[in-house]
């Protein structure tokens, strides 16, 4: 499990260190650091395991350099895990903007499995592919995808397995994944019906809301079914002995972009509690998000004591005249409230509600 992360000149950090619990949000204004903090993540992961550390899209490495600091100044990004263990990529320039990593010599880091789920994840489809049809997944097992691409494929090969009791629905009818991926659809949307099938000879797989494909139910559902899987199937006991020792050993680590898209209010607050859940299941979760109502639905989990205060920290991050991210941090207190609302932080309602009642 991680307990920190640090990052110098990278984007639009020029040095700062974010304390990581196993439930980390993080809130502000557009292009302020948030889905920097998990880029950095995942540039780590991918330059452990396979050697180089850039992302598909995301442009070459001088692209990921602070616009405020010399040329020779490198990136560093390091995390610490929480048996002390720590581990930094260093990326220096040379004349030609060529990048330089340093080597990695000390034994490779028992690594949480890295479960990531895009904001820019698939909405409604006929169908969806599997994981023989894929090419570079995991090191560990499998997962939803980054777009949530194979969330049928996943929840097929895992449907039986036992979910924790603290994340089992009050209306599941069982402990399995299956029975309570449907419950908490419900929660989303009541009285919903959803059945999932797979064709390994055409390396497809579908899904049913009431009978019907999913064009044809609208967008929330379909956005919000990758959330649910991952976190409940993350936090499961797997069938596969293997994974789920890996699991056991190495922890699981699950980075959401904006779990409330498509959302109702009422259903991203139950997000948000199934994210404490989660969080207090031992799945660490580092949930980017737009939503006060998400965010609520983590105070009301901690109010009602089915999280503890201390495993759960709010970031939130702005700009300065130099475009450098600031980071704010309140304090969450066991009743649910924070010590201080920084500025920005999900006030809007309050400011629009001062307009609207002004004469």
């Amino acid at each position: 499990m991680l307990s920190e992360i640090s990052l110098v000149n990278f984007k639009s950090f020029r040095d700062k260190t974010l304390s990581i619990l196993p439930m980390t949000l993080l809130a502000g204004l557009n292009n302020s650091g948030k889905s920097s903090v998990i880029q950095a993540l995942r540039m780590l992961w991918k330059w452990i395991l396979r050697g180089w550390p850039t992302l598909y899209d995301h442009g070459e490495l001088i692209d990921m350099k602070n616009i405020n600091v010399d040329t020779a100044e490198p990136i560093k990004i390091s995390c610490k895990i929480k048996n002390g263990q720590t581990f930094e990529m260093t990326i220096n320039f040379t004349d030609t903007l060529q990048p330089r990593i340093n080597s990695f010599e000390q034994n490779q880091p028992q690594l949480p499995f890295l479960s990531y789920l895009s904001a820019d994840r698939w909405g409604p489809r006929v169908y969806q592919p599997m994981y023989n049809a894929a090419i570079e997944l995991s090191h560990i097992g499998k997962h939803v995808g980054r777009y949530g691409e194979y969330v049928i494929d996943f929840l097929s090969s895992h449907e039986n397995d036992i979910v924790p009791q603290r994340l089992c629905h009050p209306n599941t009818e069982g402990e399995t994944l299956l029975f309570n991926v449907r419950a908490w659809l419900k929660e989303i949307s009541p009285y919903v019906t959803f059945k999932h099938s797979t064709d390994k000879k055409r390396d497809i797989a579908y899904a049913e809301i009431n009978d019907f494909r999913p064009p044809n139910t609208g967008f929330g559902l379909s956005y919000t079914l990758p959330v649910i899987v991952s976190l409940l199937g993350m936090a499961a006991q797997w069938e596969d002995s293997e994974g789920q020792m890996l699991k056991d050993a190495n922890g699981v680590l699950v980075l959401l972009e904006n779990p409330e898209a498509h959302l109702h209010p009422k259903a991203q607050t139950s997000i948000g509690r199934l994210i404490a859940l989660a969080a207090a299941s031992g799945v660490q979760v580092i949930v980017e998000t737009h939503s006060e109502h998400v965010m609520d639905g983590i105070r009301i989990a901690v109010k009602d004591k089915e999280l503890p205060s201390d495993m759960a920290t709010f970031h939130y991050f702005s700009l300065d005249k130099e475009r450098n991210t600031i980071v704010e941090t309140p304090k969450i207190y066991p009743n649910g409230k924070l010590d201080f609302w920084p500025k920005g932080f999900f006030d809007q309602p309050m400011h629009n509600s001062a307009r609207l009642a002004k004469r």
